[in-house]
C-alpha cells in the first residue's frame, strides 16, 4: 500500500520558487535574533556609560535579552502548536520589534533592562520556530541545504550589526544618540511601514 500521507506528498514536491521565498523570509527572521545578540554585546560598553552603569549591573544590562530569549523560546514555542506557526512567526517579531523600539527611548538603565528582557522574550522563541517551520515545509532532499542557506543569512547580521554601530554610535541624529538609532533601524527593518 503507497504511503498518501501528507509529509509524503510534501517530500515528493519539486522544489519551487515558493521554497526558495520562505526560506528566504525565515532566514531574514533568524537575521533579527543574530542582530539581538551582537547588538548587546556591541553595545555594552557604550550603553554602561550612558547610563553610568555600575560594572556589578553591566551583566544585567547586556544579559537581559538572552534572559528573555531563554523564556522566549519555552513559553511562546508553545504557543505556535496552538496558533500556528506563521502567525506565531509573526507574533515574536512583532514582540521583538515593539519591545526593542520602546528600549531605543529608555531614559533609565531600568526600563532598557526590562524593554530588553522582554525583547529577548519574542526574539528567543525564532530558532526553533524556525526550525520546525522550514523542516516541515521544505522536502527532504533539499532541507539541509535550505536552512543552511536560512542561517546563512541570518549571520550577515553580524557585520551588518558592526558596521552600522561604528557609524552610528559616535553620532548623534535628530536629537538622539546613535546607540538608540541602531535599536529603531532593526525596528523598521522588521516592519518596514
Amino acid at each position: 500500500m503507497q504511503d498518501l500521507s501528507i509529509a509524503s506528498r510534501m517530500n515528493e514536491m519539486p522544489v519551487s520558487a515558493q521554497h526558495r521565498k520562505i526560506t528566504s523570509l525565515i532566514g531574514i527572521g533568524l537575521f533579527f535574533d543574530i542582530y539581538d545578540i551582537f547588538l548587546a554585546g556591541t553595545l555594552g560598553v557604550v550603553l554602561g556609560k550612558t547610563f553610568h552603569v555600575p560594572t556589578a549591573l553591566l551583566p544585567l544590562l547586556i544579559g537581559s535579552s538572552f534572559l528573555g530569549m531563554f523564556l522566549g523560546a519555552i513559553i511562546l514555542n508553545r504557543l505556535a502548536d496552538k496558533m500556528g506557526r506563521r502567525k506565531a512567526f509573526l507574533t515574536n517579531l512583532f514582540v521583538y520589534s515593539l519591545f526593542t523600539f520602546l528600549g531605543a527611548f529608555s531614559m533609565n538603565v531600568t526600563i532598557l533592562i526590562v524593554a530588553r528582557f522582554l525583547a529577548g522574550i519574542g526574539i528567543g522563541a525564532e530558532p526553533p520556530l524556525c526550525d520546525t517551520y522550514l523542516s516541515e515545509m521544505l522536502p527532504t532532499k533539499v532541507r539541509g541545504l535550505y536552512i543552511g542557506w536560512a542561517y546563512t543569512l541570518s549571520f550577515v547580521a553580524i557585520p551588518f550589526v558592526g558596521f552600522l554601530a561604528l557609524g552610528l554610535v559616535p553620532l548623534h541624529i535628530l536629537g538622539m544618540a546613535g546607540w538608540r538609532w541602531l535599536f529603531v533601524i532593526c525596528c523598521h527593518l522588521v516592519f518596514p511601514t
